[in-house]
This record gives C-alpha cells, structure tokens and sequence, in this order.
C-alpha cells in the first residue's frame, strides 16, 4: 500500500535549516515520505540556498500566504521571540507544527502555543533533538529499570567557543546559553527524572545575556547534579552518571557512543550502539551501526510525519517541551552572580547592582 508524501513548509532558512534540516528533508524526499513545498524567511537572502535543495518549492514573500498554502507540515526554524507568534498562526490554520528549541521565550507563549494546538486539535512537536540519540535513549532505559542501582548524583558539562552562524547580532537578544544549549541538558534530565524540585542557578550576564553559567539541581528521588554551561570556554562535553554499581559517562557530541563505570571491578566498557537483527528469540544479530547526528534529524521528521498519519505519538509533544521552559523560568527567577573572582571588590559591586536591575 503507498500512501501520498505529506507535504511540508520551512518557516525561517537560517543556519539550523540550512545544516540539519535541509539534507534530513532531502532524505526524506528520495524515499517518498515528503515533499517540501513552501519555503519562507524574512530576508529573503537566506532562502536561496535552500531553494536549490528543493526547487519546486514556493518561496513565501508574506507570512500569511503560508496559511493559503497550508501544507500538512510547517517546521518553525526561526528565531526563538517568533516562535510562539508564528506558532500560533500556523496551529489555527491547521498544519502540524515542528518547532524548533526553545520553543518559546516564556511560560505564558508555550502554554498558550500548547492551547493553541488542542484547540485546533492539530499536533505540536518540539525541536529537542537529544531525545532522538541513541545514547540517551539507553540511559533512559537504563536509569528507568534501575540497572545499576539507584542514582546518587551527576555532572553535565558543555563548552565551546561560540562559532555558530549567526545573520546578526540580534540572536543574542534572547539567546543566552541557558536557553541555547541549556533547554537541551534541562530536557533530557526531566525526561530521565522527572521535574527538579530544587535549583540553585548562577550567570555571568551582567545587563546582557549569559555567556557561562551554573545550575544545581536537586530531584524528587533524593540526589543531586550540576549542570555547567558555556560558549566562550572549552568544557569536557561530558555527562557522568553516578550509579550504586558503575557510571555512566556520555560525550554530549556521540549520538551512538557511550561508556560503563564498573564499581568494584577492574572493567570498563566503551561501546558502540547499533541496531539490532532479531532472528529468532535465542540469537540476537548486531545490525548497523545506530542513528548519527543526520540519522537523529531524519528520525525525528519520520516521527511527526508517522504521527500525522496516526502510526506513532509524538516523542517531544508540545507538554513535555512545557517542562523545559518551566525549568528555564526558574533559573532567570532566581539568577544569581555567577563567581568570578578576577572582578575587584568595585566591579563586583557595579555588575550586582546591574544585574539586580534585569528583568527576572
């Protein structure tokens, strides 16, 4: 049985687009599963490259025309303070909406973009693309079987100095690395763990936004974690789990990639995920080598594109996202200075006095 490829719309041909989503649709149009048929970007520069992956595609010149076109699908890969907006619109004209993180800038846009898609009883999936790794859904397995014990704590680092593509300065109106790369830390822990129900957070914005920062949190299970973040500074990449029997270490940049902590034994394990071949119940058969970053991409279209059609549920539904933002709030709430010891008495002083004054 074949069934007609749905049809998809990109709203924002930035960076994100241009890098992941655009040779994740390709794929997905050689196997049949889509066609891309709208294209739209405020400048209209960014939209030439994407054009030329997809030809037959319309290029958009207003929003609104997007809603005449209405295609099954519409990808929100825009800036994050449009999200919410465009959102919103595209909900209540119909389509399934793919947004990307964060997926608004406050609790009151996601719960409304939440409403938004229950009213229109269309569906709404969030850009969290961590979830889609392999590693990640192994811990998830493991952690929720209790595998190696109860959890006693953890520590999640990640640093780079920055070089991602920007159009322009005002990326960091609203952008810091909390709800940059944060969003993605905060929502694998909730999905692992469930909401904190303690956090501590420092940052280093002083009148802007932040560059590095600190969080610990505390979960309803009774251990606590750190979370460090940073894009001017090279951090290990790295999350460590600390189990009763063994750790668990992850490489935030290996989808398919992870080691085991043994306790108690002069054994650790560094392997690598890979499907598996079932050929009968006594003989499993190692298949390919799992999802990479690309594959994660792709599988995360395949899964909204498979819960239009009612074959799967959504993996990051618009609720879960919800979590994250919640999670976020709490941190701008209660921000405090991040240490930096390299400040006179003075300067510590004025930047306090400048950071009290930031909206929280």
């Amino acid at each position: 049985m074949t069934t007609n490829p749905l049809t998809v719309g990109l709203v924002g041909c930035g960076a994100v687009t241009k890098l992941y989503h655009t040779p994740a649709l390709q794929e997905l149009e050689r196997l049949g599963r889509l066609k891309v048929v709208a294209l739209f970007d405020a400048n209209l520069a960014n939209i030439s490259p994407i054009q030329q992956a997809f030809p037959k595609a319309v290029i958009v010149r207003e929003f609104d025309e997007l809603t005449r076109l209405a295609p099954d699908l519409a990808i929100v890969a825009s800036p994050p303070r449009y999200h919410a907006s465009q959102t919103i619109r595209l909900l209540e004209a119909g389509m399934t909406i793919l947004c990307e993180k964060p997926m608004a800038l406050s609790i009151a846009e996601g719960e409304a973009m939440v409403t938004a898609a229950s009213d229109a009883q269309r569906l709404l999936a969030v850009g969290l693309i961590r979830r889609f790794f392999p590693t990640t859904q192994v811990v998830h397995y493991l952690l929720s079987r209790n595998i190696f014990g109860n959890v006693s704590s953890f520590t999640f680092t990640e640093g780079r100095v920055f070089k991602w593509p920007i159009q322009s300065a005002s990326y960091f109106q609203d952008n810091g690395v909390l709800r940059d790369i944060g969003v993605h830390i905060l929502d694998l822990l909730i999905w692992w763990w469930g909401e904190p129900e303690e956090i501590v957070y420092e940052d280093d914005a002083i009148g802007g936004v932040d560059l590095n920062c600190r969080i610990r949190l505390k979960f309803p299970q009774g251990f606590r974690g750190e979370v460090q973040l940073s894009r001017e500074f090279h951090l290990p990449n790295t999350c460590v789990i600390r189990c009763d029997d063994a750790n668990i270490h992850l490489d935030v940049d290996e989808p398919n990639q992870f080691q085991i902590e043994f306790h108690d034994s002069r054994y650790y394990m560094a392997g690598q995920l890979h499907t598996t071949s079932n050929l009968n119940k006594s003989l499993i058969i190692p298949g390919p080598i799992a999802a990479d970053f690309h594959q994660c991409f792709v599988n995360q279209i395949k899964n909204v594109l498979s819960a239009i059609r009612g074959t799967e549920s959504l993996m990051v539904p618009g609720e879960a996202g919800l979590a994250s933002l919640r999670a976020i709030e709490s941190c701008y709430s209660q921000r405090a200075m991040l240490d930096m010891p390299w400040f006179s008495k003075l300067e510590i002083l004025r930047s306090q006095q400048i950071k009290d004054r930031q909206p929280r």
